[in-house]
């Protein structure tokens, strides 16, 4: 008997790491955890200057929340805003973040 390709026969042992994605994601919280993990690694993403002037606060919606310190910053990421999606694509996965909307604190 052969084993169709890319199946696992019901006796193999899974990682612990794919069969707790599966339960994750049938209680649904897959794709909170996936915003968490937006929200937390925003300063991987940016970089150590961006981070140190701003912090994400929470994603809803596909949109990220972040605080900035100033005025001038908001106006400069808003300019980047394109090309911090395109990063965040790159390391949480395409299309969690949608938007990016930036506020003073």
């Amino acid at each position: 008997m052969t084993e169709q390709r890319g199946r696992r026969r019901p006796d193999q042992l899974r990682p612990a790491s794919e069969v707790l994605a599966g339960v994750l994601d049938s209680l649904g919280l897959g794709q909170r955890l996936r915003e968490r993990e937006a929200v937390t690694r925003w300063s991987d993403v940016v970089g150590p200057e961006i981070a140190h002037r701003s912090r994400a606060l929470r994603i809803r919606d596909g949109v990220l929340y972040v605080q900035v310190q100033s005025a001038a910053w908001s106006q400069e990421l808003r300019f980047l805003k394109a090309q911090l999606i395109g990063r965040f694509d790159a390391v949480i996965g395409p299309g969690l973040v949608k938007d990016i909307r930036f506020t003073q604190h």
